[in-house]
């Protein structure tokens, strides 16, 4: 996909009712391997009759003439981080999705509305532009790159969320479901029959399925739909050459290889999942994927009346557009578990401890209660185990 952010400020004297100091700065970063949509001639003027209205211009260019994303990024720190994107209900005009290229594109922010206090600071906007040429795969959601805050952000969690800490990422795509049944059933068999006690039908999520077994169900599925396998296992990528899915930790499988690239199918790191389970920003920062209301988004024990998993997507989305990141199963990532990781962790794009005992999962299930399914919960467990209340959802490189 082709990308371009252009992050800029302008110096702006407003009314004494808001009072708002912006400096000047432009960075421009192209990607090498396509000619990437342009935004130029970027003018932001805060309007001084105390409405607190922002007034944005900018011209886009897209070679290919193709309808781009839009995005709007904030810093309020003087561009050490673009953690706060400002809510959709208070920006109107071209912004978002399937934006047409030209001159005088027109965005007007209500930037009072957002409840931040910009009052006598430093901010600055990035705009990332992305082509929609290369649309997201079916059943998958978009996930702009960014910056954001990872962690017990509420101050309500365990140690291991801890310390809260700035991570970066890359774009990519992630399913907007748990990978159901049906979908599992086509490559593979799960562990353990599937039963009516625990969820049973084509649109319920895959349990039973262990880390090493999701492993080979993502390159059996790659191959499948002729697209590059992610993951290595004894110098091979054919699953056909593993032998049997270990029911015991095996350091054969441990030593998987990721091919981070590779535009088959994977695990998301913690990180990814973490950053598509906030929606991409810390504002709001929302406990539970979506909402503060775990009701609202998530089947746990609170809750889950018949016993059992749900269908996919029987509660709302987040902000993404992303079902079930807060309760329904567990979700196994690609990390190896490390309370003591947080305090070393790389800022860009970080795929956990190099070694561990025990895979990461996240998000809480039916069968634990409200604690367990916020966006900042972190468990372990065996790559071996396959159980009633753990699934996975797939992401794929942008």
């Amino acid at each position: 996909m082709k990308r371009m952010i252009l992050t800029i400020t302008k110096s702006e004297r407003c009314n004494s009712y808001y009072a708002l100091y912006i400096i000047i700065f432009l960075f421009l970063s192209i990607s090498l391997s396509a000619v990437a949509p342009v935004i130029s001639n970027i003018s932001v003027v805060q309007r001084t009759d105390g409405s607190k209205l922002v007034d944005i211009f900018y011209d886009l260019y897209d070679a290919e003439g193709d309808t781009c994303s839009v995005i709007l990024n904030l810093s309020t720190d003087g561009g050490t981080t673009f953690s706060i994107t400002p809510d959709n209900t208070y920006l109107n005009g071209d912004i978002g999705m399937d934006i047409l290229p030209g001159t005088g594109k027109y965005v007007l922010w209500d930037a009072g509305a957002e409840d931040i206090d910009y009052d006598g600071s430093q901010f600055m906007l990035k705009f990332t532009a992305n082509d929609e040429n290369s649309l997201a795969p079916e059943g998958f959601v978009s996930v702009p790159g960014g910056t954001f805050y990872m962690g017990d952000t509420r101050g309500v969690g365990y140690s291991n969320e801890l310390p809260v800490h700035q991570v970066t990422l890359n774009s990519f795509y992630i399913g907007k479901y748990e990978v159901t049944q049906a979908e599992y059933s086509q490559h593979m068999q799960p562990g353990s029959s599937w039963t009516s006690n625990y969820g049973l039908g084509d649109n319920y999520p895959a349990y039973y399925v262990s880390w090493y077994a999701i492993l080979k169900y993502c390159n059996l599925r790659s191959m499948a739909e002729g697209l590059t396998p992610v993951y290595t296992i004894n110098g091979s990528s054919n699953p056909a050459n593993w032998g049997t899915v270990p029911t015991s930790s095996n350091a054969t499988w441990n030593a998987a290889i990721c091919n981070w690239s590779a535009n088959g199918y994977r695990l998301p790191t913690e990180a990814e999942w973490e950053y598509a389970a906030r929606g991409a920003t810390n504002n709001p920062d929302y406990l539970y994927s979506g909402s503060d209301d775990i009701n609202a988004v998530a089947w746990y024990t609170g809750n889950n009346t018949p016993y059992g998993s749900k269908p996919v997507g029987g509660k709302a989305a987040n902000g993404l557009g992303l079902y079930d990141m807060s309760g329904n199963l567990w979700e196994w990532c690609w990390d190896w578990d490390s309370s003591s990781y947080y305090s070393v962790s790389p800022v860009n794009n970080p795929t956990g401890p190099a070694s561990g005992s025990y895979r990461l999962l996240r998000g809480g299930s039916w069968v634990y209660d409200a604690g367990y399914c916020r966006v900042a919960n972190r468990v372990g467990d065996g790559p071996y185990y396959g159980y009633r209340s753990g699934g996975f959802r797939l992401v794929r490189a942008n």
